[in-house]
């Protein structure tokens, strides 16, 4: 079943051209007909930033690429950003694309090794195909439907995620090493397939590395299961063995935080997350709301808006021909199973093992569950059904086709083909306005970095409002995720205040210097060495006026011209002679109780320990605990304070209220305000709050112990 057939061409030069064909194919689908297409930036906002983030540190930083990311030079200024507490996947193919982007430039390398990702991804699966008999023409047709499959070229941008070539090899390892019987002496080529499928695997996109050990771990439990001889089971655990290895020594830095507790909050992880990125079997089913057909396009948008947008939304569609193949799959799977060929359901055995491991209560919410919260996205593995369905269609295809004339199994072939391309692939390149769109959005940054690189000495700091962690910090009102990248990006000398983890002092002393008055904000600044206030509108309520009336106010000019077009506004600012570096263990870094400016004269509040997240509804502002929390409030000199608020929670609780290990006052909750008279020393005044009752859960989709809410707290003195 597993030996080759004979081919005429290599099988090298087979797989040669078939990456060139999907190189070529990818072009035409994005319209990349020229060398200068190849240079435009098809996604401009939003995760693909934070992929030319890293490619643009590959290229200027190449070691710091390769080994932990600790000492990024042009982000996180002043000091340098800091992401050894970051699992920075693909460092290889990101240091060799960033690289190639000094010759060819930034859009250009990226756009070039997405293509070229997908040509592999056809070429994978051809290969396999032809090693399973598969006829070249269905083999090369169903490889290039999945390489142009919803989830390789929603994820082609990645540059990690695309690369599913090494998924169909490594269905083919489990597939062998759970078949009967005893295997043929001297089969190094399994091996030698399995350490290298485990050491590229290693050092990839963890969720890569990850689902593979799932899938191969399902595999080698069922050839256990069968009593398989060692010959055939070897491979599998060599391919762990390499797999484990190669991940711990590509991830160690990562790890070593880990285990001592550095990494907690550098990726923002809820309980409620394996829930909505769990993989859902009908969205095998459901095609995308850019559906190229109207009629399924609706359905998609329907099923979005059920979803509430939450979620990765249809990359697992299979397309047309991928469901169809499913269904024969099934049915083809009862049909044995009602024969009692038991050795013949290994696709559907496989089937619902990562259905039981990724679906919402599956195994993988479990795991999440039990504090290995780090990938909570099991929709992913979803991508193995679509390899498996395409596997049965061109066994199936290939045999019902020995009854025709050669050239129509071809033509049959190739029609089929490119209908199936055709309905599965988004139109992504279809609109123009899309890629003029972000090529004058791009040429904006590149000339207003030009501007500041000429103005400004080289090297010079550049402060960003608001300031926002690196990665995942969500949008902040208009302004999306990773827009502060752009100026970094479209420069070559600056550095930015952009690119802290959430874990980085530096990130709250920016947050803390950006709630100061203007002028108090300014004198922080220089004093600290920048150069430049870089305030992007879209994220104030306002859209920044206010602050740009204070700092126009200073007599502080503009460093580029204000554009419409450009959302942004750059004020010139005099860096120190001898900048003094922040101190990082001020306690009014912590993080305060609500975001925005502290009025002059009055104390900080700051939510030390125990507090939940803020949440807002118009006029309210509140915060939940479990049992007990730290409230901070700092002031300049002694003064008597006035602390206002609401206490709600479960109405059998009480809530007792300490100040240095003193009770103060014990409060019920209700809906009535009410007041605390305090006496605050100069400094840090620590308030404690603990909960004398019992929690509750609320339930649906928040898994959060809840004890007591604490809302719209302030705090005033004379």
């Amino acid at each position: 079943m597993f030996a080759p057939s004979s081919a005429r061409y290599p099988r090298w030069f087979q797989a040669a051209l078939v990456v060139l064909l999907g190189g070529l194919f990818t072009g035409l689908l994005f319209h990349r007909l020229t060398w200068t297409d190849w240079g435009r930036p098809h996604w401009l906002n939003g995760d693909p930033l934070e992929v030319y983030t890293r490619v643009q540190i590959a290229a200027e930083q190449p070691g710091q690429a390769l080994r932990h990311f600790s000492q990024v030079e042009r982000l996180g200024a002043p000091d340098g950003a800091d992401w050894s507490a970051y699992p920075v996947p693909d460092r290889l193919v990101f240091v060799l694309t960033g690289q190639l982007s000094r010759l060819t430039g930034l859009f250009t390398a990226i756009n070039l090794v997405s293509a070229l990702f997908t040509g592999l991804n056809a070429a994978s699966f051809y290969l396999c195909a032809r090693w399973l008999r598969c006829r070249w023409e269905w083999a090369l047709a169903l490889g290039l439907v999945f390489a142009f499959s919803n989830y390789n070229l929603r994820w082609g941008v990645t540059l990690s995620l695309s690369q599913t070539f090494v998924y169909p090899p490594l269905i083919l390892l489990c597939a062998w090493a759970a078949r009967r019987g005893e295997a043929r002496p001297n089969r190094t080529g399994w091996k030698i397939l399995a350490a290298g499928l485990g050491l590229w695997l290693g050092i990839s996109n963890p969720y890569l590395a990850y689902f593979a050990g799932v899938v191969a771990g399902g595999a080698l439990l069922l050839a256990l299961v069968r009593r398989n001889p060692w010959s055939r089971k070897i491979p599998l655990l060599v391919f762990l063995g390499c797999l484990l290895g190669s991940f711990l020594a590509s991830n160690a830095t990562y790890i070593g935080q880990r285990l001592r507790g550095v990494t907690g909050h550098a990726l923002l992880r809820n309980p409620g997350d394996f829930q909505v990125y769990a993989l859902r079997p009908v969205e095998w089913l459901v095609p995308p709301a850019d559906h190229r057909v109207p009629a399924l396009a609706a359905i998609g948008r329907s099923w979005m808006s059920a979803r509430h947008n939450t979620g990765e939304f249809f990359y697992n569609y299979l397309g047309l021909l991928g469901i169809v193949a499913l269904a024969g799959l099934l049915a083809a799977g009862l049909l044995r199973l009602h024969r009692h060929q038991w050795l013949r359901l290994d696709s559907c055995l496989g089937l619902a093992w990562i259905t039981a491991f990724g679906i919402a209560g599956g195994i993988n919410t479990w795991l999440g569950a039990a504090g290995f919260e780090l990938f909570r996205a099991s929709t992913r593995i979803g991508i193995f059904t679509l390899i498996w369905v395409l596997f049965f269609a061109g066994r199936w295809l290939t045999q019902q086709s020995r009854r025709l004339p050669r050239f129509a199994s071809v033509v049959g072939a190739a029609l089929i083909s490119l209908a199936a391309c055709w309905e599965e692939t988004p139109p992504l390149g279809d609109d123009p306005l899309v890629g003029e769109s972000n090529l004058s959005r791009w040429h904006l940054y590149e000339n207003a970095t030009d501007n500041l690189e000429r103005t400004l000495p080289a090297g010079a700091a550049v402060f960003q409002l608001p300031a926002v962690p690196f990665p995942e910090a969500g949008a902040t009102l208009g302004m999306p995720d990773y827009e502060h990248a752009l100026p970094f990006l479209a420069s070559h000398t600056l550095r930015f205040s952009y690119g802290h983890l959430r874990v980085d002092p530096a990130l709250s002393w920016g947050r803390y210097v950006s709630r100061l008055p203007a002028a108090e904000l300014v004198t922080a600044l220089e004093q600290a060495g920048f150069s430049a206030l870089w305030l992007d509108q879209r994220a104030y309520a306002d859209n920044g006026a206010a602050l740009i009336n204070s700092l126009q106010a200073l007599d502080l000019s503009e460093l580029v011209p204000p554009d419409p077009a450009l959302p942004v506004r750059i004020f010139r600012l005099h860096a120190a002679n001898r900048p003094q570096a922040p101190d990082y263990h001020d306690p009014r870094l912590r993080e305060p109780w609500q975001e925005g400016p502290v009025p002059a004269g009055q104390p900080h509040l700051l939510a030390l320990s125990g507090w939940f997240p803020l949440e807002t509804a118009e006029a309210k502002q509140w915060r939940w605990v479990t049992r007990e929390a730290q409230l901070g409030l700092w002031v300049d000199s002694a003064v008597s304070a006035k602390l206002r608020f609401r206490l709600d929670g479960p109405g059998s609780s009480t809530v007792l209220l300490q100040l240095n290990g003193r009770a103060l006052q014990t409060l019920h909750p209700g809906k009535e305000i009410q007041e605390v008279e305090l006496l605050l020393a100069k400094g840090l005044t620590t308030l404690e709050w603990r909960l004398e009752g019992q929690t509750f859960r609320p339930g649906g989709a928040d898994p959060r112990e809840l004890g007591f809410m604490v809302e719209n707290l302030s705090v005033s003195v004379p």
